[in-house]
């Protein structure tokens, strides 16, 4: 059972992977300040809730 989970995990981060460089290589430069500035702000809220 514990080798059926690993096996099953593994595929599906073999299949992210896969999705997030077909995805990411075809952006542009001003995507990539898009997607960063999402990040910092999401992870911003995330540690401000900690206070």
């Amino acid at each position: 059972m514990l080798f059926e989970v690993k096996t099953h995990f593994l595929m599906w981060t073999v299949q992210v992977e896969r999705y997030i460089r077909s995805e990411v290589v075809d952006l542009q430069p001003h995507e990539y300040c898009i997607g960063a500035v999402f990040v910092i702000a999401i992870g911003f809220v995330l540690l401000s809730g900690r206070r």
